[in-house]
């Protein structure tokens, strides 16, 4: 099983905790805000970040914080328009036995 993050634009740059973050302007900011959130979180999994379009974003419904279980063959099997770990345990059991209903 891999788990993979995707770093796209921030949802709330300069607001409430994320006050002292900007909206990163070009590719190379966004890379070093990405691993300065790696660093200080500790992220030991894979991050992939998307373009500046946005392109990665977009293609999976443009929301800000969702996750998806993807099986083998690239078909989305469960979504969550925001990313929260409740219920997840049932749907990757099944993944993981081979049934992805």
């Amino acid at each position: 099983m891999t788990f993979i993050i995707l770093y796209q634009r921030e949802a709330h740059p300069e607001q409430m905790q994320f006050a002292d973050i900007t909206q990163p302007e070009t590719y190379e900011e966004r890379l070093s805000l990405a691993r300065k959130t790696c660093d200080e979180l500790s992220v030991a999994t894979t991050i992939v970040i998307d373009g500046m379009d946005n392109a990665v974003r977009e293609a999976y419904g443009g929301l800000p914080n969702s996750a998806y279980i993807i099986d083998k063959e690239g078909k989305i099997v469960h979504k969550e328009g925001w990313a929260a770990p409740d219920g997840w345990d049932e749907h990757l059991d099944k993944l993981l036995k081979g049934d992805s209903r």
